[in-house]
């Protein structure tokens, strides 16, 4: 599988280190208003295809797809921790 590196906002990059984890490959954060992942081919299409039909930035996609995901995941570990 390809992966492709994607540049994105350092407050996206934020973000996303946070909440979503598991969908990227995130370095270490670097000086500047950028900052570089790597996502594998079937998200970089995903992205690219999101950005391109809604008319919105990379980094609006991944704030969008951030939050959906984030809810998601934090139900799961509320329901877990409950269960203890």
């Amino acid at each position: 599988m390809n992966r492709h590196v994607l540049e994105i906002s350092t407050h996206v990059f934020r973000v996303l280190q946070r909440l979503a984890p598991l969908y990227i490959s995130c370095s270490d954060e670097k000086a500047g208003s950028t900052q570089r992942i790597v996502v594998d081919d079937d998200v970089y299409s995903e992205i690219i295809d999101r950005a391109i039909a809604k008319r919105k930035t990379i980094d609006e996609v991944f704030l969008e797809i951030g939050r959906r995901g984030c809810t998601a995941l934090r139900r799961s570990r509320c329901i877990k921790r409950w269960r203890r």
